[in-house]
């Protein structure tokens, strides 16, 4: 660590020899930090890191700012981010890739992981692991939906966009697009984490995050992730999600010419008709529907 060039350049250009000093022993100091999860993302690694920094226990503030210190605070702070950063991004980058499969708008595809489990992701989806020790190491990160029938060893996690979901052996639908995030259990029981808030949900239980809580809930077991056969329900969704699968299932693109904000959608579509889809959908809602191609006007 202490011999990273790309460290070494800059600590010679830009710091006096009291400082260098100084820098030496936070190096000392991150040497040794544990490293973070491996199951988790580069991105949550870092912020986890960062926030351990920010908080300043008393132990670290012993180093980072020792008794009679006080010319250069910042230095230890911006050494400490810049040392760690280079630890925890050449760690999370060491060995083998990522496999990476994507369902593309219109498409579902199934993955069998290297443990036999069994993943069906929605369209406009992405799913990715690394295969190498899966049956050790068994997480996944996911972006979109997919539908998850687990085998039972060691804990499974799914990392999503800011969650984390844990399992032994289960399935289970996760829905995790921008900042929406909802996780439907059919069998056995999951842990979802986001946000700081935590909650177990069991069978027929389903736990989504509204305004930054998790909220749990029971749902249709007839009625979720029924997309695996191309059927689709809503209940009170707002119409620009409803929109946003229309064109995922049927590779369009819709444009609106009214305002849409505060609607909610309940009610059904398949994917076997696109104009029935579409029908279905605004028709009921006053709203007039126009096609050419792949375009539709909605107004």
């Amino acid at each position: 660590m202490k011999k990273d060039q790309l460290i070494q350049d800059w600590l010679d250009k830009e710091l006096s020899t009291e400082e260098k000093l100084q820098v030496e022993e936070v190096i000392e100091f991150t040497e040794r930090l544990k490293v973070p999860d491996f199951g988790k993302s580069k991105e949550e690694a870092w912020s986890d890191l960062i926030a351990k920094i920010e908080s300043k226990p008393s132990d670290n503030l012993r180093v980072l700012q020792p008794n009679g210190t006080k010319k250069t605070p910042w230095l230890w702070l911006v050494a400490a981010a810049i040392i760690a950063l280079v630890a925890v991004f050449g760690y999370l980058n060491k060995g083998e890739k990522l496999t990476t499969y994507t369902a593309s708008d219109g498409e579902l595809a199934t993955i069998v992981l290297p443990d036999n489990s069994t993943v069906t992701l929605n369209a406009g989806s992405t799913l990715s692991f690394k295969e190498k020790d899966f049956e050790k190491n068994r997480w996944v990160t996911l972006s979109g939906e997919a539908f998850f029938d687990v085998e039972h060893g060691e804990a499974f996690k799914v990392l999503g966009n800011h969650s984390h979901i844990t399992v032994l052996g289960t399935s289970f639908n996760v829905y995790s697009r921008s900042n929406q995030l909802k996780v439907s259990v059919f069998t056995g029981k999951v842990q979802v984490e986001s946000r700081g808030n935590s909650v177990i949900i069991e069978k027929e239980e389903e736990a989504q995050l509204i305004e930054g809580e998790l909220a749990v809930s029971e749902f249709n077991l007839n009625q979720t992730a029924t997309w695996r056969e191309g059927n689709f329900y809503f209940n009170s969704e707002p119409l620009n999600n409803v929109i946003e699968e229309l064109e995922r299932q049927f590779e369009i693109e819709i444009e609106v010419k009214s305002e849409i904000g505060q609607r909610f959608y309940s009610g059904f579509f398949s994917k076997t008709n696109m104009k029935e889809a579409l029908q279905l959908v605004f028709v009921p809602m006053g709203l007039s529907i126009q096609t050419e191609g792949n375009q539709v006007i909605v107004e």
